[in-house]
């Protein structure tokens, strides 16, 4: 599959799509591809705000859905709305959730609705949309943002980095499979990005931009979008999270883990 995906005045959606990450590539896909683009999140005023930004500043179409993807029936409905009056050809699954702090305090709800969030609705959503571009052969493709703790167990973050090695493997095999329909799966996985999903958890006053490999949201989303327009099957941005992807192959795991919880717990 070496085409590349086409997004100027075609639809992409992206999820997420409130603040950080997803609300830039959101941005990139209108500013740097003149592509229309359709955000889901929670928070409906800044999802207005955003699409008002994108006709008005790029002149693309712009919507949005308002939805909870930790909830299965909202989950449902964005792929229902999405579809309906709209030739959906990018997909970009973003959403996500994260705990910092030890596993055994992670409260069980606050598990549940990570894992809702971070993987039940990845997997119902490609599943819907890759039927969807199968069906109707648009050779359309996929995002799912995983992290590069996919590669390296975290401790204090052992959930968190569960579910980003659950999209790793479960985006890179399922990517396998579509790809002879002309469908292109890409996980992307980044490392530590300056937005409010890190202010949320605690580790920003820990770590900063330009520390450890961080991104700002807007350098980040210029690396995903690349990578998403020409189908690559897993891209790392950064050469020093690229370097500890690597390091995860050749280390073991066990040094790995006890060298990850030295930076991550928190204080006492």
């Amino acid at each position: 599959m070496n085409r590349m995906l086409e997004l100027r005045a075609r639809w992409t959606l992206v999820t997420g799509a409130s603040s950080g990450l997803g609300q830039e590539i959101a941005r990139s896909i209108a500013r740097e591809h003149g592509g229309n683009v359709l955000v889901v999140a929670r928070r409906r005023e800044r999802l207005e705000t955003l699409c008002e930004e994108l006709r008005s500043k790029y002149g693309v179409q712009a919507a949005f859905i308002t939805a909870d993807l930790s909830n299965p029936d909202d989950v449902e409905r964005v792929f229902t709305e999405a579809t309906r009056e709209r030739d959906i050809h990018g997909v970009v699954l973003n959403a996500g959730v994260t705990y910092w702090g030890e596993a055994l305090k992670l409260d069980w709800g606050e598990f549940q609705a990570m894992l809702d969030t971070n993987v039940t609705s990845m997997v119902r959503l490609s599943t819907l949309f890759a039927k969807h571009f199968i069906e109707r052969k648009t050779e359309g493709g996929m995002m799912f943002v995983s992290s590069v703790s996919a590669f390296i167990p975290v401790p204090y973050q052992a959930a968190y980095s569960g579910t980003k090695a659950f999209i790793l493997s479960y985006g890179q095999a399922m990517g396998q499979e579509v790809r002879h329909h002309g469908v292109s799966v890409t996980v992307f996985a980044p490392g530590g990005i300056t937005t409010e999903l890190l202010d949320k958890a605690g580790l920003s006053n820990r770590f900063k931009a330009g520390d450890m490999g961080m991104m700002s949201a807007t350098e980040c989303a210029t690396h995903a979008l690349r990578a998403f327009v020409y189908r690559k099957e897993l891209y790392v941005p950064g050469l020093l999270n690229q370097t500890l992807a690597l390091a995860a192959r050749l280390l073991p795991r066990g040094f790995l883990a006890q060298r990850t919880a030295v930076m991550y717990r928190p204080e006492r």
